[in-house]
């Protein structure tokens, strides 16, 4: 193998990345490509829309949850003193009784840590289900879709105080200076309008405030 100083190195890291960021960067529209397989589709290596903000599942609930509260210090105290309790030099009352404490508190705070996720659960599933309307060549108009449907390259269409679905590229606005005016309270916390304007250089057609994904 040819010794290749570390600058080098560090240089193709780099170049490697920029050219990453770029292609990320570029995308298609989904118009041409509406109804054909995913592996076919240019865009299929974006994350899709869909929020989880869960922690557990099913099947792996019970060793992850096992695996944070071992390390709580407090949890292996608990431990520690029954595991003595089995043997019978050191032991000071019923080994089973050791058992008891540990695991009443850790059931506990497994079922609070069930029923968080349990909430978390539902308002992802709420705001992944929640309406929007996305352009359809097929049917040549904005249908109904839901905002987990939303893929990078969709025309989505914003009426007025309506929630944003995703992050979108201004196309088209109602205002006949290309401009709307938004709230990112949910986001930042600030309450005051944020002004955006239309790209310039588009053709568009009649519509409300339409935004491409």
């Amino acid at each position: 193998m040819m010794w290749r100083s570390p600058l080098a190195l560090v240089r193709d890291a780099l170049h490697s990345q920029r050219a990453r960021e770029r292609e990320l960067r570029s995308l298609q529209s989904n118009l041409p490509y509406e109804g054909m397989e995913k592996a076919k589709q240019p865009n299929r290596f974006f994350p899709s829309n869909a929020i989880k903000t869960t922690k557990y599942s099913l099947l792996l609930f019970l060793p992850m949850n096992l695996y944070e509260q071992f390390h709580r210090m407090a949890n292996l105290y608990f431990v520690g003193l029954a595991i003595l309790n089995f043997i019978p030099v050191v032991n000071a009352f019923q080994p089973e009784v050791g058992l008891i404490p540990i695991c009443i508190i850790m059931s506990l705070t497994a079922l609070k840590d069930a029923w968080e996720d349990f909430r978390r659960y539902q308002s992802d599933r709420k705001v992944n289900n929640m309406p929007c309307f996305i352009y359809s060549r097929r049917e040549k108009q904005y249908v109904e879709r839901r905002w987990k449907d939303v893929r990078v390259g969709d025309f989505v269409k914003v009426v007025c105080n309506e929630i944003v679905p995703a992050d979108l590229l201004l196309l088209y606005s109602s205002d006949p200076n290309g401009v709307c005016h938004l709230e990112t309270a949910n986001l930042d916390g600030e309450t005051n309008l944020k002004q955006r304007t239309v790209v310039s250089g588009l053709c568009t057609s009649v519509g409300n405030i339409a935004g491409m994904s």
